[in-house]
This record gives C-alpha cells, structure tokens and sequence, in this order.
C-alpha cells in the first residue's frame, strides 16, 4: 500500500482523493484543479485509502499508546462512509510536516488529550468526501441518480443493484473532489454507540499485538547502552574488551550518552554489557536528592517573592476580615512513568534513507533530531509509528533523547547492521525523566456564616517545558500551574503564585502535567474548608462553581449516582472530587469501607462531559484505567533522588497499584452534549486519590501532607 508523494509549496485544506494503488486514497491537494485528477505525485496527507478489496485503511496522525485513540480516530471516517466496520484498518501516519500537523501544537504530536478534538473536522470531512465520491462513481457506472444511491456497511446499492466500496474505488479516484457536508449526530449509527469493538481487541488479547519490544527486521541486532550513573557525570574512559569477547557481541562503542554494545540477542548483549569497565567523571555530577530539594521548596516559599503571582479581588482584606481559615501545605514526589513497555525504537540506513520504527509521540521532534545527527534532510529520516506499550508523557520528551540514541548508534557502526535498542525496566526507571517534585501551599478563607470568601494557591516546582521557558514563558508557567483552585472555583477573592526553583534533575511531560498533582492538592483542601464551615462538600463546591455549569452538572450528576442525600452504610465513608482539565469535566465520589489503617474502596460514581462522546466504551475503558493511575499515584507509588541519582529502579521498589486494591465497582456517566468532542485520558486520571484521601479524612485519618499517602 502506497502512501503520498512530495509535499507541493501551493497547497489548500480542501479534501483530495487519489488513485493509488487500485484504490482510493484521501487528504489535501494541491490547488491546481488538474493535480487533483488522480496523479499520485500530487498527493499529500493522506488520510483514508479504500483498496481494490474495500478495506478502508485510516492513517492516525497520533500516536496509539493504549488509550485506544487509532479505533477512535478510524470510527470517524467509518460513520462518515457507513463502512463496515469489519473492514476497517488503521496504521500510524508517515511522520510528515505539515501533512500531519496537530493544529493546536503547530507538529506532529500526541498529548493533552486533543487527538480526537484535533482530527474530529478532518476525518468527518475525509470520510464524507469520500463516501460522495464513491457514490458519483457508483451512479456512473450504474446510470442511476446519485440521489438513488445508499449504503450500508460498505455496501452501495440502488433498486436490485448492490456493490461494495472495492468495486468502485478506482474510479472514484478518478473523479474530481466535490463538496460534502458530514453527518449530522442523529445520522450516526456507529458515533456515540456503546457496542464498538476496539479494532486491536483481538490482538492484544491472544497477544499478536506488535510493539517495538517485540521481534523486528531480518538479521536484526540488538544494543543496550551504559548510561552515567548520575546526573552531570561523563564517560571519561572505558575497556570493552572482555565485552567484545563474549559470544553473539558484534562491537562495543561510545556515544555521547555513554557506552554502548551490539549483540546478535538482548540477552547476548546484557551480559555484554555487565562486562564492560567504565570509568566516569563525577567532578561535575548533581549533588541533589529529594528531600533538601523539598526543604528548599518550603525555604524558599516562606523566604523571597514568587515568580509569578495573580491575584483576583482583595485577598490581602478578605483573610484579614475572615471569621476562620484553613491552611494547608502538600509535597508530591518525583513519579517515573513506568510504562509496560520499556522504551524501544528500532532503526536502519538504507542507502542515504534512515527509517526508524517504534511507537513515536512527537514525530516531528524525533524526525528532526535523528536527521540532525545523520546529517540528513528532514525527508529522508523516515518513522514508522506503531503502537506503544505505554507512555504516559514519556515518549514526548522535547529533545527525543530515547530516539536520538538510535541515530548515535547508526552513526557509529556507519549504517553496518539494523539496530534495536533496547532498554531495560531498570534503564527505563533510572532514566531520569519524572514528573517533578511540587510543594503546595493553601489557605481558605470564611466568613461568620461559614460562607467561602478567598483562596490562596501556592506551588513551587519546575515546569516540564523550561526549554520553552524564553519564547512561551505562558506556557511554562501552567504547566506547574495547571488545575489550580484559584482558577476552577469561584472565590471572589484569591492569589496564585509559583516559585521556580534552580533544578538539575529532569523532569518531563507526565499524564495530567500538573493536574495530577493540581487536583489533589485542591479537592483535599476544599474539602477540609468544607468541613471548618461545616458544609455539605458537594453543596459548598457547587456553590462556588456557579460559573461553570458543566462542572456543576458532572458533581450533581455524581451525587445522584452514589445517592448523597441518603447516608452510606454503617462502616462505610464517602468523599468527593470534582475537576476541569483539557476542557473535560469530571467528578468522582467513592465509598469506602474499613478503617483508615485498613480500607477498601468499595465504589467509585464517576460523572463525565467529554462533549459528544464519540465512543464511550473506550472513555469508560479510560476512566477506569484512570482511577487506577490516581490511586496507585496517590497510595503507593514515589521515586527518590540521591547525589543526583535514582534510587528505586524496579517495581520491587517502585511499587504500583495491582488488580486486587481496584475499586470493587465502577459506575460511569457520560453526559449527552452537543458540544465538540474533548478528550478523556488524563483529566480522568487525576482526582480518585483526592475522593478517597477525603473519605479517610472523615473517618478521623490524620491530614495528607506528603504523597504517597499512608494514612495508617
């Protein structure tokens, strides 16, 4: 199957088809109306093709990394053709500029849970573009009016005619690009249903589902790398020769990232590896650990101005009026991302053509970077995106450095064999790139009544986008502030600040940025205002939500579903979260029974606003697995720094949560909205730890300050 020639300089965001391949394929064309008569050299940003069998293939510019976004993306241009869903396939898209742009983020890139937001009007218009075309086809060869023409599941009928979409997918290339306007939601027969197989079910279930981990080219080596221990150390000399000696090892070489050896097997080339004698520089190695760095967060709160502060109102007079305040201090851990699948890419020169394959989060980054290094034009570094056995914001590491290893390797070897890189769960935990160490500072004003008159939010931390701090400063800044009660709750008085500290550790983009650790801090502390003022918490919330219905709506929605009015079971407790992230809106109320040295969390009633949910059994699919990231983050799971190293290398030591400590039940529901669809993977991942934490609280558990909370 081809996909599309060069990228013309005259281009429009008109839909395009072409004939290629005996099929039908569709994206955008250049402007001159004879390029789009079906000349492959003119396509570009392909994103369906229909074969001569009528398998519909949909090429997602996003990355699949578990959350079930390429059986997303593909329903789309499904509903828009009435495919059969059966014969639909998907594949990750070529990594190409601007063909495959992410609209909002200006490259090729999957984060911020955008993916079906930034393809919804592309796939709808690919998808109907093309079911008109295939129907103008169709009516041609058969004489019959367009008007005439239906399909069903990938058939095109009229009157005792019937065909399906390969008979007529060569002429339909043929044609030129008419106008066509997408399904209206009450159209949609596959859109909003419950009932929609995830195209790689079956794959991952028998375990054929391919990853970067698994198998590979022919002749295929494989290389493992000795990366400096710490943080600032260098490589200042090293002997492989009892390395090279072992049997399977093809060569030992440096890279700037350490030292590296080539075997015939993964695990010719650990023993390999435990063989090399590697001296390193630590003159210049970090000295930080974890706890003075939080010590230093608190010093520095209490002693010098923040970096930025906003404030809205008179906070100054509303605390110094208050009745009563509350004041609140939490610490949040460093947190690796620990997914299933280490960090794994694949690569080989062919001829002047570098084609990498893995599960690639930002293929623009990674493209540019591994052509930096080969000395190589943009276009002739090709990425095969497949999909990832997780991420959780690692794979998008600005500076690509799991991808850039590659390249330093076929660089060295000079292109000699085709390479996997492989990295082990420990290589994968001491990598040195977490989500950061935050200290939050809160205080809550209330009036006599108990009425909620002023808030302060104040945090310290790093952001995950300091490399951008000098042209996007905006953009830095929230992503330590994002979620923040200044922001979501209505207090008609309040002040936001940051400090930003000196920090030599690296941090990197985590699931939720900082609304993983945001909400937490903000639903316990609302909570514990709450209760000074004597209040119900899901009333004292919606009270100060009074400017965003549709958080209000997903708290009320949630309350109904576990029964608020009526009390919880004798020895069972509830407590509550709701939240704002990536313009989703999520609240969640658990129960849990037991004691606070010895719970249960017997439910969860989750509400959720995802706009028009267009597959809500993979948004259930990622609430679930959400609630169990926020509890494992927030109960179990904590990374230490010492001497600028990593000290908890495997789960022995990083401990996530497992099967059994799941919520014994899971409610979900999905709000109907008309509005533009939003995404679900991490604003449902971040406050399960804050509604439990605020249960245990009102069984007489001693107040969370620091994260992983052990309330025994």
């Amino acid at each position: 199957m081809r996909r599309g020639g060069g990228i013309p300089s005259d281009i429009d965001r008109r839909s395009f088809v072409a004939l290629s391949a005996g099929g039908l394929m569709l994206g955008l064309a250049p402007t001159n109306a004879d390029a789009q008569r079906g000349n492959p050299a003119g396509l570009v940003r392909p994103f369906l093709s229909i074969d001569g069998d009528g398998i519909v293939t949909v090429y997602a510019k996003h990355l699949d990394m578990g959350q079930g976004i390429w059986s997303g993306l593909a329903s789309i241009v499904a509903e828009e053709l009435d495919a059969d869903w059966d014969k639909v396939r998907v594949e990750g898209a070529p990594a190409r500029m601007p063909d495959y742009a992410h609209t909002m983020f200006g490259a090729q890139t999957t984060g911020g849970s955008t993916s079906i937001a930034n393809s919804w009007d592309q796939l709808r218009e690919a998808g109907a573009v093309a079911r008109r075309m295939l129907v103008q086809a169709a009516a041609s060869a058969w004489g019959v009016p367009v008007d005439s023409i239906a399909i069903d599941k990938g058939l095109l009928s009229s009157g005792d005619r019937q065909a399906g979409f390969g008979v007529f997918a060569a002429a339909a290339g043929r044609l030129p690009v008419p106008k066509a306007t997408p399904k209206p939601p009450s159209a949609y027969r596959l859109l909003g249903k419950q009932a929609l197989r995830q195209l790689d079910a079956a794959a991952k279930s028998t375990g054929a589902q391919i990853y970067a981990i698994d198998g590979g080219w022919p002749d295929l080596k494989v290389a493992l790398v000795a990366r400096a221990p710490r943080v600032g150390a260098r490589l200042q000399s090293f002997d492989g020769t009892a390395a090279s000696a072992l049997p399977g090892v093809r060569t030992v070489v440096a890279i700037p990232t350490g030292v590296a050896v080539i075997a015939d097997t993964t695990w010719q080339a650990m023993k390999a590896r435990k063989a090399l004698h590697i001296v390193w520089d630590e003159s210049a190695a970090s000295t930080t650990g974890s706890e003075p760095f939080m010590q230093g967060l608190a010093a520095m709160m209490a002693e010098r101005a923040p970096d930025h502060r906003q404030q809205r109102g008179d906070p100054d007079h509303a605390f110094a009026s208050a009745a009563h305040s509350v004041e609140a201090s939490f610490e949040f851990p460093y947190l690796a991302h620990a997914p299933m699948e280490p960090l794994c890419v694949m690569g080989r020169m062919e001829g002047a053509r570098c084609l990498l394959r893995g599960g690639f989060q930002s293929q623009t980054a990674n493209q540019a970077a591994v052509a930096k290094i080969l000395d190589l034009p943009i276009e002739s570094v090709a990425l095969d995106s497949i999909a990832a056995g997780g991420s959780f914001g690692r794979r998008a590491a600005s500076d690509s450095d799991w991808v850039v290893e590659i390249a330093h390797l076929l660089r060295a070897t000079g292109g000699r064999w085709a390479i996997k890189l492989m990295r082990t769960r420990e290589d994968d935990m001491a990598g040195l790139r977490y989500r950061p160490q935050v200290r939050h500072h809160l205080r809550g004003a209330l009036d006599a009544q108990g009425r909620p008159t002023a808030i302060a939010h104040h945090a310290a931390g790093e952001g995950v986008f300091a490399h951008l701090i000098d042209v996007l400063p905006d953009l830095h800044r929230s992503s330590v502030l994002l979620g923040n009660a200044f922001d979501l709750y209505g207090f008609a008085a309040g002040e936001l600040a940051w400090w930003r500290p000196k920090l030599d550790i690296p941090v990197e983009t985590f699931r939720g940025i900082s609304n993983n650790h945001m909400c937490v801090a903000k639903e316990i502390f609302l909570d514990r205002l709450a209760r000074a003022a004597q209040a119900d918490p899901v009333a004292f919330r919606i009270g100060l939500l009074q400017g965003d219905p549709r958080q209000a709506a997903v708290l009320t929605r949630a309350a109904e579903m576990i029964g608020w009015n009526t009390p919880p079971a004798a020895g069972r407790m509830r407590g509550v979260a709701v939240h704002k992230a990536d313009e989703s809106y999520v609240a969640q109320i658990v129960e849990i029974s037991g004691s606070p040295a010895d719970f249960r969390v017997e439910r969860v009633a989750c509400a959720v606003d995802v706009g028009f949910a267009v597959n809500p059994d993979i948004i259930r699919s990622q609430v679930e697995g959400g609630i169990g990231f926020a509890l494992s983050n927030s109960f179990h799971s904590a990374l230490t720094i010492d001497k600028g190293a990593v000290v908890e290398r495997n789960f022995d030591s990083y401990p996530v949560l497992r099967m059994d400590a799941m919520p014994r039940r899971i409610d979900i529901a999905i709000l109907d909205s008309a509005a533009a669809p939003t995404g679900i993977g991490e604003p449902g991942s971040v406050l399960a730890g804050a509604a439990v934490i605020n249960a245990l609280e009102r069984m007489g558990a001693p107040p969370a300050v620091r994260f992983p909370y052990h309330p025994a």
